[in-house]
């Protein structure tokens, strides 16, 4: 059977029904899907030197002959040991794997292989190149190159999947290149399916780098074309002109307990001025943690209530929801009705009631201001009068979540909010299509956080403070980057940690545990406890990174810190320091490279989340495809934040092509894969 795009992956030779089933886990279906599934690092072992200058932590191919293999138990019987001697004119190196036994029926003397690793001489000061990869000499999928290294899933191998997206290449010629010619030409791009087949086996870094630029491109290039699309079609949608009552708004503004910084009247007043018009807002509201978005948020909805329509407010967690009903309900004091709704709980006002009666209150007006997770989302459920949506941590909605609520007429207002601090240059590029409001202050009597970063000897003293402050009535944050012990990570575990604290720690603290795998209603149940100070020290996950808002807490331990991007580490920090109250970060990491070196310093220099987001641009700078993390960052495949030149140059190219085809009718490769994207792609 001839292979195609539009194949069945099991239509390459070793994929077979399990393997199908791992596949489809990672949304591969197609050879299509399978082509376009991209590595996310690599492992250059290209390098080919003789096996006498080799030096340990050398990352090597070598090929030559297997002298002899054996298998062996290890000496504690826990692990087979399998070893081998290859050898080749320039002399003879030992290699090593671990509980593959059958090795020593496949790789018999006299077989001749190319194995690629890392050489390592600390076994007994022998040179032993540990756990390779390895095939038959002479074939140049695994070893003698730049190698892909991809995502698993379920019983799939690096091996297995390396060597399906090898054969899978075959048909990338099929691939339409939608780029018009004259841009192929100006930037001298690779076509498409040269561009895909080089991304993943570089025949050299200059060819990977080659490919790399291009889909960049495309993704950025189709980003920006797609907001083009929505801001025109938004344009052209009829809005509530929501009647803005500014007697009411200054008093509501006087009711809050606390006085606006500048920043927020400012947001506060575009927000009413674009809801005010009779085309819908599209407006992203960025703050800093602790910045006071909320504020602005129950500003906003406070004005829709009392113009009698109807707001809805997405959150992305059930934790955040529920704290944001909460705040609003402070913050409307008995004037309006908020109504909460997620996959566990339904509310109006601090009542729990049945979904059923709160849909119905809903839609009889009782309540007008709707909060909830994604449930929302669920076909059935209107919101009559739907006037503005406000989305929370808006990243973590795709496009066509989103339009559920919006492709309504008239349209509703949209109002984004995001923590997440970006800098400005690279926000408005990224959102293109929304106006920006951003909340570049500190409500005042909040004390900046100090931040320390703490190693093994002086932990003891740690934990002491926290029992102490945990005397003085206040609590505290342990997060952890795992919920269970993994030897293959060896990174601390919620649940060893917790244990360590209930065993160390008067009884007196009581400690509390918090992560994702537990029950909807547990976690809130924890949250609750937490907040009402029935639990003194919550050792969690990153589940409380967005949206936990405990006053109250003047203590954040982060255990595992070096495993943390820098915008998740000030998002952490932002748990606490929420009061008057003198509140400290300690960073606590199990290991001190470079990177993590430069990242955990730089938390303690500055509190400021915007001169962290430039920091974390200069750190993972441009070309960081050799194994660089692109957390917190849209939905693309290859392009990170440190490529604001070729978001910038993209956004022109697009210009451009719109200024001289509007509607991209001259360009109909380019038009139908903008079409499919929006369809496909979570726009941020």
């Amino acid at each position: 059977m001839s292979l195609h795009l539009s194949s069945s992956v099991t239509a390459i030779p070793g994929i077979g029904t399990l393997a199908a089933k791992d596949l489809k886990n990672l949304g591969i279906v197609s050879v299509r899907d399978l082509i376009l599934y991209l590595p996310y690092r690599y492992e250059d072992y290209s390098v080919v030197r003789p096996i006498s200058s080799l030096r340990h932590d050398d990352a090597v191919t070598v090929t030559g002959t297997v002298r002899q293999i054996e298998s062996r138990a290890s000496k504690n019987r826990k692990v087979t040991l399998t070893e081998a001697i290859v050898e080749n004119e320039s002399g003879e190196i030992k290699v090593t794997w671990f509980n593959q036994p059958y090795l020593e029926k496949t790789l018999r003397a006299g077989f001749r292989i190319s194995v690629a690793g890392r050489v390592d001489s600390r076994f007994g000061g022998v040179r032993t190149i540990v756990s390779p990869v390895w095939e038959p000499a002479g074939d140049r999928v695994h070893t003698g190159r730049i190698v892909p290294v991809y995502g698993l899933s379920g019983t799939l191998t690096m091996r297995r999947l390396r060597a399906a997206i090898e054969h899978a290449l075959s048909v990338a010629a099929e691939l339409v290149d939608f780029l018009p010619a004259e841009i192929l030409a100006e930037e001298s791009f690779p076509a498409r399916d040269v561009a895909i087949r080089n991304v993943h086996f570089p025949e050299s870094r200059a060819e990977l780098d080659a490919a790399v630029s291009r889909l960049k491109f495309d993704e950025l290039l189709i980003h920006q074309l797609m907001f083009a699309q929505v801001r025109k079609e938004r344009a052209v949608r009829p809005a509530t002109a929501v009647e803005t009552d500014t007697g009411f708004l200054k008093s509501f503004v006087q009711s809050l307990p606390f006085e606006l910084t500048t920043a927020q009247r400012r947001a506060a007043w575009e927000i009413v001025q674009d809801c005010a018009k009779e085309r819908p807002m599209n407006r992203l509201l960025e703050g800093d943690v602790g910045s006071g978005k909320t504020a602005v948020a129950a500003i906003a909805i406070a004005g829709v209530l009392r113009s009698n329509h109807s707001a809805a407010y997405l959150a992305p967690t059930e934790i955040l929801a529920s704290q944001q009903h909460a705040a609003l309900g402070r913050f409307f004091d008995g004037q309006f009705s908020v109504g909460l709704l997620t996959a566990s709980q339904a509310k109006i006002g601090g009542d729990s009631v049945t979904r059923k009666e709160l849909l119905a209150a809903v839609a009889d007006g009782r309540v007008r201001c709707l909060v909830g997770t994604h449930a929302l989302l669920q076909q059935g459920i209107d919101v009559p009068d739907l006037a503005l949506v406000i989305v929370d941590e808006q990243h973590r909605f795709g496009v066509q979540q989103r339009k559920m609520l919006l492709d309504r007429l008239p349209a509703p207002h949209l109002l984004s909010m995001t923590a997440t601090p970006i800098p400005r240059s690279l926000a408005l590029t990224i959102y293109g299509d929304l106006d920006l409001s951003i909340l570049d202050e500190m409500p005042k009597g909040r004390l900046p956080v100090a931040t320390k970063l703490v190693f093994d000897k002086e932990r003891a003293a740690m934990w002491t403070r926290i029992v102490v402050d945990v005397a003085l009535g206040r609590q505290a944050f342990v997060v952890c980057p795992l919920i269970d012990p993994s030897d293959a990570l060896g990174a601390k575990s919620v649940t060893e940690v917790a244990a360590m604290l209930k065993r160390t720690l008067p009884r007196t603290v009581r400690v509390g545990i918090l992560h994702g795998k537990l029950p909807s209603d547990e976690k809130t149940a924890m949250i609750a406890a937490f907040r009402d100070r029935s639990v003194d020290l919550l050792v969690s996950t990153t589940v409380v990174e967005v949206g936990v808002d405990i006053p109250n807490a003047t203590i954040m331990v982060i255990v595992g810190a070096e495993r943390f991007g820098l915008s998740q580490l000030h998002q952490l920090r932002g748990r606490v320091g929420r009061s008057d109250i003198a509140s400290t970060c300690y960073l606590a990491p199990d290991g001190w490279s470079p990177d993590a070196k430069e990242r955990l310093t730089a938390m303690t220099r500055t509190t400021n989340g915007f001169e962290l987001a430039e920091i974390d641009l200069k750190l993972r700078g441009a070309g960081n495809v050799f194994g660089s993390a692109q957390s917190g960052f849209p939905d693309f495949k290859l392009a990170t934040p440190a490529d604001v030149p070729l978001m910038k140059k993209t956004r022109d190219v697009a210009s451009r092509i719109l200024g001289a085809d509007p509607e991209l009718d001259g360009h109909p490769l380019l038009k139908e894969f903008v079409s499919v994207s929006l369809d496909e792609v979570h726009l941020e």
